[in-house]
């Protein structure tokens, strides 16, 4: 900390909460122009070479303005940490080395009389004396241990200023990059008409380039979440490479540390058939460690970016989703002598490919103990509301900057091009992001969707063949690494 550093907690969340509504507005405004841009290229009425070349300078700007809206949701994100990590006391630097220095004169003084006084004390002969200096140097030894504990007070104002500022230091860097690539990609867009017709530009780098980094910071372009149904897929490809990780993994896991290769293929089945949960879970993850990759790896064994063999990044969610499943499958918490225990219940689910899923306190105790068992300290708790308090819920969690977890029983679902998507049952999904007309966006098998927490199905349980209806939300927030 130096003299003029000034740090006043209330006003930098003021700051911080006009600047996330600018973005949110930017990012409201991004999406209008994006459908627009959609709805016009999409008209069949219009046909010409002229609008073909327009409509494929149309796809660009919308490539560039996806990249704007990551890069809205990435400093979005920061100024919430930044708006957490501020503390409650106001540090004027002028004020604290003001009360430090007048604290260190303080203790000179007294320390400076207390050695005269001792002095005095070896000096004189006389009893009456000699009690009486010795009295006056321990009062003035008292006074200068004051003294320095109130300067050691003031100086951890300061060191509490040092650590803001270390915790903070690395906020507003990641869109750095993806700022370059933007404003390359709009001097590209903006060069490349030839003689009235779109010619982009060969080398596609810059497009890349908005992807990978974009994909680094947020979901966004072809990243739509985990899919439960994604390591069964890989395993029907048949690749050696890809069959030998998954042996691997499974077998790692000593419940499963015998399959063959047929009971894998069950096992994965039944990830398919009950591993919403999971995926809500692992998209949870990779959200909160999208930039930090490293610590990522070091975590789980695996890294969180793949590139494919085109050089586009895409997020390594199914050796997580496994991983995950293997690990927390069928754990229970039980109590024995008053005190908890694990088991795993071989039992649990209907049969060897499908399985019963998971309830909310399932994922609490499952995704905790995962997480613990890997150094990292999660909490998750459920959010007791009603169906018309889930999308205000949501949005105080989001605030807080806590991650949600979303089930509902029957599924009513609304994908991105208005198509419905209905079953009986429950299903858990994630959060990522919420609508002004009043929908929970989330990610579910891979894809965007929209759930309308009033719709009334919800509330009437006679109305599908679970004979169940609800809309339940749990946080999902991360403590600290051990």
């Amino acid at each position: 900390m130096q003299r003029s550093d000034y740090l006043n907690p209330e006003n930098m969340r003021s700051q911080c909460a006009k600047a996330i509504q600018c973005m949110e507005e930017d990012c409201k405004a991004l999406e209008i122009v994006r459908k627009s841009i959609r709805f016009f290229a999409e008209d069949p009425e219009i046909e010409s070479e002229a609008f073909d070349a327009l409509v494929r300078q149309l796809e660009d700007y919308e490539t560039v303005m996806e990249a704007m809206r990551i890069a809205n949701l990435t400093d979005s994100g920061d100024f919430h940490s930044l708006s957490g990590l501020v503390g409650n006391e106001v540090l004027d630097g002028e004020t604290i080395f003001c009360q430090m220095e007048n604290a260190w004169n303080m203790k000179e003084n007294y320390e400076s009389k207390e050695f005269m006084y001792r002095n005095s004390m070896a000096a004189t002969q006389d009893a009456i004396l000699y009690t009486y200096y010795r009295w006056k140097a321990g009062q003035y030894g008292r006074l200068a241990l004051n003294s320095h504990r109130l300067y050691k007070r003031w100086e951890e104002k300061t060191e509490r200023f040092d650590e803001i500022a270390a915790s903070t230091n690395h906020l507003f860097l990641a869109t750095d990059e993806i700022g370059t690539w933007i404003q390359k990609g709009l001097s590209k867009i903006r060069g490349a008409f030839q003689n009235g017709v779109y010619e982009p530009d060969k080398d596609d780098e810059w497009r890349r380039q908005l992807i990978n980094e974009g994909i680094h910071l947020a979901m966004g372009y072809r990243d739509r979440g985990g899919d439960q149904n994604g390591p069964h897929e890989i395993w029907q490809r048949g690749e050696a490479a890809d069959r030998e990780w998954i042996r691997e993994l499974v077998h790692s896991y000593e419940e499963y540390g015998d399959y063959s290769d047929e009971e894998i293929e069950e096992l994965l089945k039944k990830l398919n058939s009950e591993g919403c949960g999971y995926v809500a879970f692992a998209n949870v993850l990779a959200d909160e460690f999208r930039r930090k990759e490293a610590e990522f790896e070091k975590i789980f064994g695996f890294p969180l970016f793949q590139e494919d063999r085109n050089g586009i990044t895409y997020v390594n969610y199914n050796p997580l989703i496994l991983d995950l499943y293997c690990a927390s499958d069928n754990h229970n918490r039980v109590w024995n002598m008053w005190q908890k225990h694990d088991i795993y219940d071989a039992n649990e689910d209907p049969s060897a490919d499908v399985g019963r899923g998971t309830t909310q306190d399932d994922r609490i105790y499952r995704f905790e103990r995962y997480m613990n068992g890997r150094g990292v300290v999660i909490k998750i708790k459920n959010i007791r509301c009603s169906t018309e308090e889930v999308f205000h819920k949501c949005k105080e969690e989001a605030k807080r900057g806590n991650r949600v977890i979303i089930s509902t029983c029957p599924v009513r679902l609304e994908g991105e091009d208005g198509e419905l998507s209905q079953m009986d049952g429950g299903h858990a999904m994630t959060v990522i992001g919420l609508t002004d007309d009043g929908r929970v966006e989330v990610s579910s098998w891979g894809e965007i969707y929209y759930i309308t927490p009033t719709d009334p199905d919800y509330q009437e349980p006679e109305k599908n063949h679970a004979r169940d209806a609800y809309v339940k939300i749990q946080s999902v927030s991360f403590e600290s690494v051990k």
